[in-house]
């Protein structure tokens, strides 16, 4: 029986909605893994909008039988614009490979012309705690900051509610003396909490990274001395956004008058964390790199 034309405008329509889905990705200038395609610079897709909302392909194996047919979840060829510092640098399509070999490997698209890209920066170590120059890709054709999120020197009034905040979230962490045994009480002073990064929009929201120094026990440290991001809104509330992130970039990756703020976990079980609405929402997916 042939379809009717409502059910063939349907489909067309249906197609064509999600042909336009927006989505979010990440160059990487040399794909990793034991595949055909090793050292092939590709773009690792990461989220797509869903009404409102991003959503992450969050895809993870755990045998060979599933990294055969886990690809048939992302698209199978994507045109993507590449950005840097809010400025276009390369125009690519890059291809889902028909099989994955390792989990650091799914969701990264191979660049069909790995030549047009050739002069871009390599893939930085996931390890690395150095300052990223993030690729940022897109399928929309143009990507803009908004909200023109800049470095910036934080005010006192800033600093003293974030370490505020940072004493609520964190009154007495764990730390040791100098022969390495543990203290039975640890306090600090606000000298002690340091700033790592500060960033301000034109809409006075404010980023902070702060860090706790002086952890002097063995072993890896708790959370209260690793880096801890705080967002400020422009009424002053500060409010604790999460740890262990780099700032990526910003960008209006849904074309709505406002940026969302893209941040790299580092590790080999890291990944990307998106926030948006104003810190209300966030998207986080999973990219392993081991």
């Amino acid at each position: 029986m042939k379809p009717r034309p409502l059910t063939l405008a349907l489909l067309f329509l249906t197609l064509t909605s999600a042909a336009q889905t927006p989505l979010i990705g990440i160059y990487e200038g040399a794909s990793s893994g034991a595949t055909d395609n090793q050292g092939q610079p590709g773009v690792r897709v990461l989220f797509r909008q869903s009404g409102r909302d991003w959503r992450s392909f969050n895809a993870i194996c755990q045998n060979e039988d599933c990294l055969k047919t886990i690809g048939h979840l992302f698209p199978h060829a994507t045109t993507w614009n590449l950005v840097q510092s809010g400025q276009p640098i390369a125009k690519v399509t890059a291809t889902t490979p028909p099989i994955y070999h390792s989990n650091s490997e799914i969701g990264v698209q191979a660049i069909d012309n790995p030549a047009s890209v050739s002069n871009l920066e390599p893939r930085l170590n996931p390890n690395s705690s150095a300052p990223t120059h993030t690729i940022l890709a897109t399928t929309l054709p143009t990507l803009t900051d908004p909200d023109n999120w800049r470095h910036f020197p934080p005010v006192p009034f800033d600093l003293t509610h974030t370490q505020q905040a940072f004493r609520h979230l964190f009154p007495h962490p764990v730390n040791c003396d100098n022969s390495g045994r543990q203290l039975p009480r640890f306090d600090y002073t606000d000298n002690d909490i340091h700033i790592d990064a500060a960033y301000q929009s034109h809409r006075n929201w404010r980023l902070l990274q702060v860090t706790l120094s002086g952890y002097r026990c063995d072993g890896p440290p708790e959370a209260a001395f690793l880096d801890q991001w705080f967002a400020i809104s422009p009424s002053g509330e500060v409010r604790h956004i999460g740890h262990l992130m780099q700032f990526a970039g910003a960008a209006d990756f849904a074309h709505t008058g406002q940026s969302e703020l893209l941040f790299s976990i580092p590790g080999n079980n890291g990944g990307y964390r998106l926030f948006y609405d104003d810190f209300n929402r966030t998207a986080q997916a999973t990219a392993t790199h081991h």
